[in-house]
């Protein structure tokens, strides 16, 4: 066989880039569900924010399952709670960190089958942050932490928030990891609202998506395939919606699965 051939024919190593998007993250579970049922399994695993929680379930082996029903079951009361000494956030998300470590386990990044890498932004210069090694909770809890309403965390020296300011689709991480075929889940919703926001929490959303819209997107041939769930109507913020929302991102998953069977030679 021809070295050129042998190429041709070895397994690409594949990358699952998951975006921010709150509530809306349980889309992603679908999509995961319908890449396994078809025997696609990520090699490289990069997520943003609600990307970061699910994207460390997947590559710690919880299965969809047990995903989803820990989306079912959450409840912002067991997320969050105020804080009541924290300046700089209305909610402390402790809890969050104590959830991932209980219903996701207190792993750290070495331990992991498979790679994986978190994106949060340092606020005081404005950076990326690539989270890649030591524990797990804290960087995946540093990942979600929308500026202003949830609290940041201080790691290495640096005060972390939010990565979707700076790449809520990290396609090009999942690259710059090794990935050669990269399946990208974009939960991204337009700038402009389609309805006056009903409390603190959408405004604020609204205002990141703002930020996030002039944040540098992955050029497209960086992705082979995107996946966009149609979720826009459902609050990113309803946890009574997340049934819905998975449903949308197996959907969406369906209609790019024969491509991606296509392109890595399965039938």
């Amino acid at each position: 066989m021809a070295w050129t051939d042998f190429l041709r024919r070895r397994p690409k190593k594949i990358g699952l880039a998951l975006s921010g998007g709150a509530i809306h993250g349980a889309a992603h579970i679908g999509v995961i569900q319908v890449l396994e049922r078809e025997g696609i399994k990520a090699d490289i695993v990069t997520g943003t924010s609600a990307g970061a929680i699910v994207g460390a379930a997947y590559a710690t082996g919880v299965s969809t399952q047990d995903m989803e029903r820990l989306f079912l079951q959450a409840r912002w009361p067991n997320l969050v709670k105020l804080a009541w000494r924290n300046t700089l956030s209305l909610f402390d998300t402790q809890p969050l960190e104590d959830f991932i470590r209980t219903n996701i386990g207190d792993h750290t990044f070495e331990e992991l089958p498979l790679r994986f890498a978190a994106v949060a932004c340092d606020i005081l210069t404005g950076e990326r942050v690539v989270l890649n090694s030591g524990p797990l909770a804290p960087a995946v809890r540093a990942s979600a932490a929308y500026p202003g309403l949830l609290s940041p965390v201080e790691m290495n020296g640096k005060l972390l928030v939010d990565g979707g300011a700076v790449d809520n689709l990290p396609s090009n991480l999942a690259r710059e990891m090794g990935a050669e075929y990269v399946i990208a889940v974009d939960l991204s919703t337009p700038t402009q609202l389609t309805h006056v926001p009903d409390n603190p929490f959408e405004l604020i959303m609204a205002f990141v998506n703002v930020m996030q819209s002039r944040a540098a997107l992955p050029e497209p041939e960086v992705n082979n395939c995107l996946i966009k769930p149609d979720v826009e109507e459902f609050s990113a913020w309803d946890f009574s919606k997340v049934a819905e929302m998975e449903a949308r991102g197996k959907a969406a998953a369906e209609k790019a699965i024969g491509q991606i069977k296509a392109d890595l030679g399965k039938k």
